[in-house]
């Protein structure tokens, strides 16, 4: 599975959302699928299925806004 996948199954599953109907360049924080307390569960899913770890720096609303975005944040955190 690819990052995306494994972020629409969990979202689609943890947040009851209908992210499966977004497209990976669509807004999560326009739609409704991600709010502040969805971020907070979302941040705790990445670094127990992923194994990375975010620093403060990087609890920037716009690593969140897509999924895109996110498994950028993912694959950069990787990497290091």
């Amino acid at each position: 599975m690819t990052t995306i996948e494994i972020l629409r199954e969990w979202m689609a599953t943890e947040l009851k959302s209908k992210v499966r109907e977004l497209a990976p360049a669509d807004s999560l924080l326009e739609a409704g699928v991600l709010d502040s307390m969805a971020i907070v569960k979302l941040i705790s899913f990445l670094e127990d299925r992923f194994g990375v770890q975010l620093t403060d720096d990087e609890f920037d609303p716009d690593n969140f806004e897509t999924l895109t975005a996110i498994e950028a944040l993912v694959e950069k955190k990787r990497a290091t």
